[in-house]
């Protein structure tokens, strides 16, 4: 079984992961750690070089995701992608990689974009040709 386990800096990224890794020992399936950065508009009052300090973030996100798989007995790959769309890069990355299952949390980071366009969580169930689980 091929694991997604799509994970930000936000309270519920924790239980993400750890839903993920109990699926994975449990099931003996391989474990791709994602985060997705998002990318902001440049505007005049944002302080230069945002996007790269979100993606760098991300990056430390995965980077400490992925130490904690490791310490669960298990390897995974990692991968840092940055987008305007969270959702389309976790269903485009389930396609590419032909993943079984995509584990994500019912709230992330962004309260705005969930406002605006409605959560990843419902946009990667939609949209994803892969299981969805969806972590409270």
């Amino acid at each position: 079984m091929k694991i997604i386990i799509a994970v930000d800096s936000s309270p519920f990224a924790a239980k993400v992961l750890e839903q993920g890794v109990a699926i994975a020992k449990a099931g003996g399936g391989e474990v791709c750690i994602l985060s997705v950065a998002p990318i902001l508009d440049e505007m005049d009052e944002m302080p230069a070089g945002m996007n790269d300090k979100l993606k760098d973030a991300a990056i430390r996100v995965v980077e400490t995701a992925k130490s904690k798989v490791a310490a669960a007995g298990l390897t995974a790959l990692s991968r840092v992608e940055q987008s305007v769309s969270p959702a389309g890069s976790i269903v485009a990355l389930a396609a590419e990689w032909g993943a079984d299952l995509i584990v994500v949390g019912h709230k992330g980071k962004s309260n705005l974009e969930r406002f605006l366009v409605g959560s990843v969580a419902q946009q990667v169930v939609a949209h994803a040709g892969a299981s969805v689980l969806v972590v409270k």
